[in-house]
């Protein structure tokens, strides 16, 4: 390694944009872990760099390999790379060493998208999000739907248990789901050319956790809502934090610390980056295991919510009413414990010890009256 190649490492270092994971020895080393979704931007720096890049009469060439499966944060990373770049022609400039024909040339390929289009970027977001909002939409009418047409108090009286009615309610929409992502990417591949490059029944695999996570958070918000109106706004209101969080709009390396901790949350960030690795790069399980390890984890969380939620009951106030009976005995106990340390205590009464006198009988004075004299 030459100086000039240390100095560009380190002008990548000091980028903010930029994350440097990994040196690798060879291309082909670097293009693995690329498939596997563990680097976004590969920089090529050829030999004899540092002697190119002060030669007046030809310039150095520096390959920049981008994953072109996720479009914004490749448009970052070539962003910051041209940045690094017109910073060392700068500095060449200063020293009056600069080459007429450029010291610095940037060479840019894309894998898995030539054309670096933002096109299967967002599709495959697109059906992410209609696979996630369809399970949700039908998962938070379960129980609202019943308690408007008032047939809820039918299934209080059915011989089922909590664990059996979730499973029956989830049931249908996870073949709804199932078909919906099917469905979905029929209509991507034919209509807009995207391409399979991975297995589909591993796409239907990671799907099942991922409806499974919406099936929990519907039946959550179903059992906590009065009408369907009322569901539709919770169901909105939980979008629009899984959006913002899962990285569609902004990388999430790039939130603030606190949207970062909430973005490993988001079942919406795991399941597109897996479904952009399966489709657009054909990454296999080996290196999708991750993001389905964690939207298990979270489906089960949120199941284990929605169970102890229906243990409260299936009356939207039935949680609050528990809460209130268990503040209510809770503070007569404190009254009870403060009445009794409040209560004087009244000394028990001794009994009189055995006198060690010798006692005396007393006889009784017999009276007698007294005969009246005649006179």
């Amino acid at each position: 390694r030459s100086r000039a190649s240390r100095d560009l490492v380190t002008s990548l270092e000091q980028n903010d944009e930029l994350l440097i994971r990994s040196f690798g020895t060879n291309t082909v080393e670097a293009q693995e872990l690329m498939q596997q979704g563990e680097i976004a931007v590969i920089v090529v720096v050829p030999p004899g760099y540092g002697e190119r890049l002060t030669n007046p009469q030809q310039g150095a060439e520096v390959q920049v390999i981008a994953d072109g499966s996720n479009y914004i944060v490749s448009s970052v990373a070539i962003s910051a790379a041209e940045s690094v770049a017109a910073d060392i022609v700068s500095d060449l400039a200063a020293r009056h060493v600069l080459p007429t024909a450029g010291p610095l040339d940037l060479r840019f390929a894309s894998r898995f998208n030539p054309s670096l289009d933002g096109q299967p970027h967002s599709i495959t977001m697109m059906l992410g999000l209609i696979v996630y909002q369809v399970a949700l939409i039908i998962s938070a009418q379960s129980f609202t739907r019943e308690r408007e047409l008032g047939t809820l108090e039918q299934l209080r009286v059915t011989p089922l248990g909590r664990l059996e009615l979730i499973v029956g309610k989830a049931i249908p929409v996870l073949i709804i789901g199932l078909a919906d992502c099917l469905l979905m990417t029929g209509i991507i591949t034919a209509w807009f050319d995207i391409p399979m490059r991975g297995s589909l029944l591993l796409l239907m695999f990671l799907t099942i956790p991922f409806v499974l996570t919406q099936i929990g958070w519907g039946t959550l918000i179903s059992l906590i809502s009065r009408t369907q109106q009322q569901a539709m706004m919770f169901v909105f209101a939980l979008a629009m934090v899984e959006i913002a969080c899962s990285g569609f709009m902004v990388p999430a390396s790039t939130m603030p610390p606190v949207m970062r901790a909430l973005s490993q949350l988001s079942s919406v960030k795991h399941y597109v980056g897996a479904v952009r690795g399966l489709m657009l790069r054909g990454a296999g399980l080996t290196s999708l295991w991750a993001p389905w390890l964690a939207m298990s984890g979270i489906a089960l969380g949120v199941t284990l919510m929605a169970l102890l939620r229906m243990r409260a009951g299936l009356s939207p106030d039935s949680l609050r009413r528990r809460l209130e009976s268990a503040l209510q005995n809770r503070r007569r106990d404190r009254e009870e414990r403060r009445r009794e340390k409040a209560r004087v205590p009244v000394p028990a009464l001794r009994p009189l010890a055995p006198s060690t006198v010798p006692s005396t009988t007393v006889k009784p004075v017999r009276r007698t009256r007294a005969k009246k004299r005649r006179i």
